[in-house]
């Protein structure tokens, strides 16, 4: 599976692609008068995927940056849940404050696999989404 980085790359390099092209039709079917239709329908194909795809990296970021939002938010009341209970040589007195505090761990576990959940989906989409253009050739 991709990195995200890399899957962002390829949108960026699709969309400037589809920007140049777009560009060239817009300028050849102005300036010829009788410019063929397939240069017209290829215009719109092009701007269609283009937006389509904009609107796609954009829904996509901005469900990463909920997800990872609610990432930091529970990473930072399992690290506040977490601070003062010992690891290593707990006595009978340590033993309590982690039973005390299991429920809630587990929770905020529960909310991590949930978050890690949504990444991984994320993930998919715009590798399936950036992998599908691939083998289409856009």
């Amino acid at each position: 599976m991709a990195d995200p980085l890399s899957i962002s790359a390829g949108v960026i390099g699709i969309l400037t692609a589809a920007a140049q092209i777009s560009t060239l039709l817009i300028n050849f079917t102005r300036t010829s008068k009788d410019a063929p239709q397939i240069a017209h329908a290829v215009l719109m194909e092009v701007d269609d995927i283009s937006s389509t795809l904009s609107h796609l990296q954009s829904f996509l970021l901005d469900q990463v940056v909920t997800i990872m939002s609610g990432c930091v938010l529970t990473f930072s009341e399992l690290e506040r849940l977490l601070d003062g209970l010992k690891a290593e040589g707990m006595g009978i007195l340590d033993r309590a404050r982690w039973a005390r505090k299991e429920k809630a761990i587990s929770n905020l576990v529960q909310r991590l696999q949930n978050h890690k959940a949504s990444l991984s989906l994320v993930l998919q989409v715009m590798n399936g989404y950036v992998g599908c253009n691939y083998c289409l050739g856009t």
